[in-house]
């Protein structure tokens, strides 16, 4: 995993500013679905771009109709996996509920406590299950461009476990960078004027720049899913358009 090249990659882009102000609005936007969908699938053209070995660095903000299907079909996928652990947790809290609302209250004490401490054990299987699955789930469609891609079992715990490791490497990396800018935007919202600014205005773009980020990380695994070794895009040779 090249890390340090998923950090920069954006920023190598000639029209970077236009094409991240672009996925700052779709962010500030994400309330009425549509945006948040759009980027989403922006995502998964970054995803594509990175382990096709395409020539720019970041996609153009164009294909609209392509962007909202590509999102709404990962966002979907997501949700259906998502399903059964979320059936699996709602059981345990009604089970929590009507333990608590026993007439016996040792009996109901000790009921309440147990169905609390499985639907706590619960709820980390379904985030760790999440964390692995929805990475598969933006390779295999990038990959396949198929939204039934997305519900072949084998396939997706084939990339899941050949790529077990580069999968959590995704996950730190955007956490620790998600909590470092925090910081920094903190730090910068303590001086006055420019400081709120620059807090402000990094703020905005801190949740796209992230997402950008972690479209070239599951890019570069998609490319190995691929064979591709290398990932990454490749330079544009000198004197091509």
């Amino acid at each position: 995993m090249d890390i340090n090249r998923a950090f920069r990659f954006v920023f190598e882009d000639r029209q970077w500013i236009s094409k991240l102000l672009i996925g700052v609005l779709m962010s500030v936007l994400a309330f009425f679905i549509l945006p948040a969908l759009i980027l989403q699938g922006y995502m998964v053209s970054i995803v594509r771009r990175v382990m096709n070995q395409d020539g720019e660095p970041l996609p153009e903000w164009t294909d609209w109709g392509k962007l909202l299907k590509d999102g709404f079909f990962v966002t979907i996928a997501t949700l259906i996996w998502s399903l059964p652990f979320l059936i699996v947790l709602f059981i345990g809290i009604a089970a929590t509920i009507g333990f608590g609302n026993l007439s016996n209250e040792s009996l109901a004490a000790a009921g309440a406590s147990g169905a609390g401490l499985l639907v706590a054990c619960l709820g980390i299987l379904f985030v760790v299950a999440l964390l692995f699955i929805t990475p598969a789930i933006y390779i295999q469609y990038a990959i396949k461009d198929e939204f039934g891609a997305c519900f072949r079992f084998g396939e997706i715990l084939d990339i899941i476990r050949s790529h077990l490791a580069d999968i959590l490497i995704a996950f730190l990396v955007t956490i620790v960078a998600g909590i470092a800018i925090s910081l920094v935007v903190g730090l910068l919202g303590i001086i006055p004027c420019l400081g709120w600014i620059a807090a402000f205005l990094i703020g905005l773009a801190v949740g796209p720049y992230i997402t950008f980020v972690t479209g070239h990380l599951y890019g570069q695994i998609a490319a190995k899913v691929l064979g591709n070794k290398t990932g990454g895009y490749l330079p544009k040779e000198p004197g091509t358009l």
